[in-house]
């Protein structure tokens, strides 16, 4: 019994320190600026929670974002100039032959919130209590002024805010990018079993 617990554990380390590290490069390569506004997503979608989101220069429209294998998925894409989230938590679940397990990371727990420039955010779904100032809705996505390098599809439905903040913020990510990404207290776990952010 105790050599096939050994060997469980080596499995487990197998599967779970190459999702641990894929997740640690992208984000360090967020940060530096190396993933692009627009790339292939992988198609999981990723939970993202925060107490409260304050955010300026907000572009919002319909698009769509492509997987490897061809396949096109709709999205609500959110870009933003500048942002500050209190208390976030961004987890994705992995099903494997061990059973559930979730990447967990959380970051402005501390009292000093995260903080991205020219973040991009790719959603299937978007909860929380908003508030504009500064609202044109009914822009056509490709004119509104966005993350440089991100423009909307011409003929899209699109709105622009001065400020935008979401208290109880919920998400449900295809994907997301950012010039720079500050996480104070940021802290990554690789957990057994279910411990999503919401």
């Amino acid at each position: 019994m105790r050599e096939q617990g050994r060997v469980r554990w080596k499995r487990f380390a197998l599967i779970f320190i190459p999702s641990t590290a894929v997740a640690s490069l992208l984000l360090c390569a967020t940060v530096q600026g190396a993933v692009g506004a627009s790339f292939v997503v992988a198609g999981e979608t990723i939970k993202v929670s925060a107490d409260e989101i304050r955010a300026w220069g907000v572009s919002e429209y319909d698009d769509t974002v492509q997987t490897k294998d061809g396949r096109e998925h709709p999205v609500y894409v959110t870009a933003l100039r500048r942002s500050e989230a209190d208390n976030l938590c961004q987890s994705y679940l992995l099903r494997t032959p061990l059973g559930p397990v979730t990447i967990r990371l959380t970051g402005g727990t501390g009292g000093e919130p995260v903080r991205a420039e020219n973040q991009v955010i790719y959603a299937i779904r978007l909860d929380g209590h908003p508030r504009y100032t500064g609202l044109r809705f009914g822009r056509d996505a490709s004119t509104l002024p966005s993350v440089p390098g991100v423009t909307g599809p011409t003929g899209a439905v699109g709105q622009y805010a001065s400020t935008a903040t979401v208290r109880h913020s919920r998400q449900l990510q295809l994907a997301t990018s950012a010039w720079v990404l500050d996480v104070p207290d940021s802290s990554l776990r690789v957990l057994r079993g279910e411990h999503e952010c919401f």
